[in-house]
């Protein structure tokens, strides 16, 4: 008896008796045969490996041939139970011309991050073709992640197995930041003791997602589905497909749990276990590189900044003047709650009885967890313009973590203010915060604020900019320079600046006809991570640069140059003026606000397209009949919540102050009229949520 079905395009034939003993009336031996030796003496076909989670004892494997989605099809035509050392071999039943999936079942396995026993975990492999004879087939979290891409490819895609698999490798390793690894991860399995090579990579891996369950507290079953769900169309942000994943039968999957929350795991795996503090590096730094990790770690000039657990769904916290610290709960975008953080603002405020600021201007968190006395603790980073103080806050506990004075002496002027620190940028893959001074860049570690302060010096006759932008995966932080003298950024890994002058700069623009950029002072930038596209914006021009930008390296000094890069020039519609702006890179949807009340909202064009302009759609706000005051620093911020652009906004001149949420989406599909909203977005219930605390 034969099945066909298509798998990828091809015919496959599932036999369910190919030279079995037991189709021909003799013998009781329902082994999966060949003949591949040409004597027509039958060959049994085995598959045996290793099931690690950590080592996995008494589970069920079981193999299945796939049917065209790439699911299994049937029954099992193999099963086998592992040993105490996590070791299996199992005997196919029936033969197969074509890719079979392993699965793995209950069992048990001592966890290597804390040592706890836990109940087994599903895990997989996806073999494209099975040899006569023996085979071997490891069952770990790369395995399973690359067989859960390969399901999603085939199913997808119209894939074959075998090319599905391949692509899947790579996908995977470098998601999950094993690159390093050169051997089949089909025939290599994780091994403890080993300090280099495959094996450890594997075992690093491991060791690092059961760190990631040991900080959370989650169910291990829920977690490493989950796990696999997220990573299944070939990236860790929070949804399949674009469709929302559970953990467990009750809780919406947050995109930090795979991305900042696993790469505060790997950090403390690898500071636990000293041989593999190498390759959790590269895992860690691989995860801040997703869009979902970068997009909860940037977003504004350091007025604004977000926290997402998958215990608290996303809070977004603001600076917001004499009121203190203010936490806008989003686990609910439809219903968000503004609440003043009490204890902190106590303990800061000099108006509250703190002993700190009289104002908090900024907040700057590091997303990225810290494990601190066992547990896993986030830090932010408080700062008031007019103080050299920074004081450190433990987000997880709701408390000041303690105060240190920073190494400036001079002060940053703009047009509305003057600070010592005046803006900030979060850099989860250094646990660091980075901070904007007339020095340049001072980076401290919030959760340990005796570590000395690094510095990476401004250029001489350049001034940075209030509103910087930042892509810390890519090691670079962007700062036109406030006084019209040209671009400069900075190299995070080599602690270096570099320079694009005056003259190369204002070539570029007038090459674009961006005239308007040329005699106005720059404002502000916002980096897209993924389109590697900086969106910049002038104090009194009608338009919005957006200009490629690749990392600089190499400066022989402090201070090196950098080439023009690729730049366009993008009128706004109804030349509306827009001084500051904040970027969600997971949608490239950025978010524009003028000195005043001009709002608009755009999504950026792919830079790799041949016909580059800017922004794909655009509107700008005809009428508003909201201030967005104070205006410099630029208190902005544009977060991805669920797959979806959010806008945030405070006005912080006057009391009652309000706090705003905006459904970007919504905004953009608003009625317009050439760009320009016919009504005002801000009496608009379903674009605006204004919030007054």
């Amino acid at each position: 008896m034969s099945n066909l079905v298509q798998v990828g395009g091809r015919s496959l034939i599932f036999s369910a008796c190919l030279m079995l003993a037991a189709c021909g009336g003799g013998g009781g031996d329902s082994a999966a045969t060949t003949s591949g030796d040409g004597s027509g003496s039958p060959v049994s076909v085995t598959v045996s490996g290793t099931v690690f989670a950590g080592r996995t004892f008494s589970a069920t494997v079981e193999a299945y041939a796939i049917d065209a989605s790439g699911q299994p099809a049937g029954s099992p035509i193999g099963t086998g139970t592992t040993a105490a050392d996590g070791s299996y071999s199992l005997t196919l039943t029936s033969a197969v011309n074509g890719p079979v999936l392993l699965v793995s079942r209950g069992g048990h396995y001592a966890s290597e991050a804390d040592g706890s026993e836990q109940a087994g975990v599903s895990l997989k492999v996806l073999i494209p073709a099975l040899s006569s004879g023996k085979n071997v087939a490891q069952l770990n979290p790369l395995t399973s992640s690359i067989a859960a891409h390969a399901q999603d490819l085939i199913g997808n895609s119209a894939t074959s197995a075998a090319d599905a698999v391949a692509a899947a490798t790579t996908t995977v390793k470098t998601v999950l930041g094993v690159t390093s690894m050169v051997g089949d991860p089909l025939t290599v399995a994780p091994d403890t003791g080993a300090t280099s090579g495959d094996a450890w990579v594997l075992s690093a891996l491991a060791g690092t997602i059961e760190q990631l369950r040991a900080s959370t507290k989650l169910d291990a079953a829920a977690l490493y589905q989950a796990f696999l769900d997220d990573i299944a169309d070939g990236k860790l942000d929070g949804v399949k497909r674009g469709k929302p994943i559970m953990v467990g039968d009750t809780a919406s999957l947050q995109s930090s749990l795979f991305t900042t929350q696993l790469s505060g795991a790997a950090n403390t795996y690898g500071a636990a276990n000293a041989q593999y503090k190498a390759a959790t590096a590269g895992i860690s730094a691989s995860l801040q590189v997703s869009a979902q990790a970068v997009g909860v770690a940037i977003g504004s000039s350091g007025s604004i900044a977000p926290l997402q657990t998958q215990a608290d769904g996303t809070q977004i916290y603001f600076a917001a003047r004499r009121d203190g610290l203010l936490q806008l709960n989003m686990k609910d975008p439809a219903n968000p709650a503004a609440a003043k953080m009490a204890v902190i603002n106590a303990a800061v405020l000099t108006s509250a009885g703190g002993k700190f600021f009289d104002s908090i201007d900024g907040i700057v968190i590091n997303p990225t967890p810290i494990t601190v006395s066992g547990a896993a603790k986030v830090f932010g980073i408080l700062y008031s313009y007019g103080s050299k103080k920074v004081v450190s806050v433990n987000l997880t506990d709701g408390v000041v973590n303690g105060a240190v004075d920073l190494p400036v002496t001079l002060s940053s002027s703009f047009s509305g203010a003057s600070a010592y620190v005046s803006g900030g940028m979060a850099d989860g893959q250094r646990n660091m915060v980075w901070l904007a001074t007339a020095h340049g860049l001072m980076g401290v570690d919030p959760s340990d604020l005796s570590k000395p302060v690094v510095t990476i010096a401004q250029p001489a006759g350049t001034s940075i900019n209030e509103n910087i932008g930042g892509d810390p995966a890519h090691d670079i932080v962007f700062t036109p320079d406030y006084d019209s003298k040209g671009i400069v950024v900075f190299n995070l890994a080599e602690r270096k600046s570099y320079v694009m002058d005056k003259t190369s700069w204002q070539a570029l623009l007038n090459g674009q006809k961006a005239t308007s950029f040329v005699s106005n002072d720059l404002d502000g930038a916002a980096l897209d991570s993924q389109y590697h596209a900086a969106v910049i914006t002038a104090e009194y021009a009608p338009s919005v640069v957006v200009m490629g930008y690749s990392t600089p390296t190499g400066a022989s000094g402090d201070t090196g140059t950098f080439a023009s890069s690729k730049l366009v020039n993008f009128a706004v519609p109804g030349g509306k003026i827009f001084a500051g702006s904040a970027l969600d890179p997971v949608t490239h949807t950025a978010l524009f606000v003028g000195e005043g009340s001009n709002l608009g909202v755009g999504v950026l064009d792919d830079p790799a397209g041949a016909d580059w302009k800017g922004f794909s759609s655009f509107v700008s706000a005809g009428v508003s009949s909201y201030g967005f005051g104070p205006h410099d620093p630029h208190t902005v911020g544009t977060f991805n919540i669920g797959g979806k652009p959010y806008g945030f906004l405070l006005q912080g001149y006057s009391v009652p102050y309000k706090v705003v949420v905006l459904d970007l989406a919504a905004m953009l599909a608003a009625p317009n009229v050439n760009g320009v909203l016919k009504a005002d977005p801000f009496k608009d219930a379903g674009i605006a949520h204004m919030l007054t605390y």
